[in-house]
């Protein structure tokens, strides 16, 4: 029997697709299954990923760190920097087909600062009023400079989302409409996040993938062993251990970048009973904690002196690194000896923590050094949404926080450290604390802010309700077949110039 060409390669095509996913998807394997997809509510660093597909932002940074246009492609300061002038980019649309324009800039922003459960209050604090001058033209009044709020913006601040959509649904979150590359077709909770390419993006023809699948893989060994077989395109945090077996195979490709993200022992100093401890309470407890610990054998140990060990929030490569405050020795004998100043013994401690492979490495290392100054530490992993549901409420005694880093330091340090940040989950409250860090937000001299930023580094390093531990370098695998990635010190996987390339 004769079997046409045509036939012959039909059939070939629907048995290559069986089970299979197209070349034209895009499948990242993700440590972390995201949070709220709702820019507003949003708190972790894998919704950030899947943000950058779902919602664009008004204003994005490069490599550099500079801020590069996106949905504005203005802007420009008043005199007396207390009002932000916006000039919107024309012939954009949400993926529900309604426009953006100044009204939906107004719409977002005071959703923002109004929506009972949003996180971004305190980053749109100082924004008064927002005024329409036309519909690709805004103005954001302040009630007082406010130096980070470009930077703020961004980040999720800055994201757009369909005010048609956000007014209709009481779940926003499950069903969210934005204005970036790609729309939401399906999720399934610790699985899959599925989105497919929005044809009506203003950047259509720079998207080179027709759908982007988001899988949650917590093991880094199984992403990485799941990106080798061909069953990911991209694995992202790759766990140090694994870079030499990247480098080693000419089918994948390592795509790393400096990191802006701190790794850090939280401790609850003013949030529930779990603030009700001795070290909690004692500040001289949390400095003997700091000293019983090496941060160069967490490095070395944990991630084959990949990351960069450090005692402050902001890393080194931001021009507001506090030079003088040098991490400290390990000195056991100076913390028993506060311990002993503050009597009562070394107080028992329990750290929890995401149960991943390295946060898990880094809890058993402390657990270890700490026990040396006569600490009693006991660990409690959970899975990621529970863990993060206790980081939420303040449910902890101790805990290993990862934050992704900003570029402006306001983002970190007031979410930290002001009573009112967005981070600020141990209840630390201290009205000099707050002083300095308005202050720093207030002013437009870089020299002024740098001088101000130090003075809160001495103050969080001297009474340490966080203990940072160390700066990640973010690492991406992917099939080699995947053209234009370029990760930013964010560690943002960006979309726009993706492709496969063969």
């Amino acid at each position: 029997m004769r079997v046409s060409k045509r036939l012959l390669v039909a059939v070939c095509a629907l048995a290559m697709g069986a089970g299979s996913v197209s070349a034209a998807t895009l499948r990242v394997g993700m440590q972390d299954d995201p949070d709220a997809l709702d820019p507003a509510t949003g708190g972790t660093y894998a919704g950030r990923i899947v943000f950058a597909a779902l919602c664009d932002k008004l204003v994005d940074i490069d490599a550099n760190l500079q801020i590069v246009p996106q949905l504005a492609t203005e802007w420009s300061w008043s005199e007396d920097n207390t009002a932000l002038n916006m000039t919107l980019r024309t012939g954009v649309t949400f993926q529900d087909g309604t426009p953006f324009d100044a009204e939906a800039v107004k719409f977002n922003i005071e959703r923002m600062q109004t929506k009972e459960d949003s996180r971004r209050k305190g980053e749109l604090a100082p924004i008064t009023k927002v005024e329409v001058i036309d519909p690709t033209h805004v103005k954001l009044q302040l009630s007082e400079p406010y130096a980070p709020l470009l930077s703020v913006l961004t980040d999720r601040a800055g994201m757009m989302v369909s005010p048609t959509a956000a007014r209709s649904s009481e779940e926003f979150a499950a069903n969210p409409v934005c204005s970036g590359p790609y729309k939401l077709v399906e999720r399934r909770a610790r699985d899959v996040i599925r989105l497919e390419k929005y044809d009506g993006y203003w950047n259509a023809q720079n998207i080179g993938y027709d759908a982007v699948d988001y899988l949650y893989i917590p093991d880094s060994t199984v992403r990485l062993s799941r990106l080798q077989a061909g069953d990911l395109e991209v694995a992202e945090r790759i766990a140090p251990s694994d870079l030499p077996a990247i480098r080693a195979d000419s089918t994948l490709a390592l795509h790393a970048a400096p990191g802006l993200a701190v790794t850090h022992l939280m401790i609850n100093v003013g949030k529930g009973d779990f603030a009700k401890t001795p070290i909690g309470q004692e500040p001289r407890l949390r400095k003997a904690l700091e000293l019983s610990l090496d941060r160069n054998v967490i490095n070395q140990v944990a991630f084959g002196g990949e990351f960069l060990a450090d005692n402050q929030m902001i890393p080194p490569s931001s021009a507001f690194y506090s030079a003088s405050n040098a991490v400290p020795a390990r000195d056991l004998d100076a913390a028993k000896a506060l311990i002993a100043e503050v009597g009562g013994g070394a107080p028992k401690l329990e750290i929890t923590y995401e149960n991943s492979l390295s946060d898990g490495r880094v809890a058993q290392i402390v657990q270890s050094l700490a026990g040396e100054a006569g600490f009693e530490v006991t660990l409690l992993p959970l899975e990621t949404a529970s863990a993060i549901e206790r980081y939420l409420a303040g449910n902890f005694q101790l805990y290993i926080g990862n934050w992704s880093g900003r570029a402006d330091p306001d983002p970190t340090l007031y979410a930290f450290y002001g009573s009112k940040g967005g981070q600020n989950v141990n209840g630390y409250n201290n009205p000099k604390m707050d002083e300095i860090l308005l202050a720093a937000r207030k002013a437009s001299d870089t020299e002024a802010r740098k001088t101000l930023y130090a003075q809160a580094t001495d103050l969080y390093l001297t009474e340490l309700p966080t203990i940072p531990l160390y700066h990640p370098n973010w690492f991406y695998a992917a099939r080699a077949k995947v053209g234009g990635i370029e990760i930013y010190p964010d560690g943002i996987l960006r979309l726009a110039g993706l492709k496969p390339t063969e």
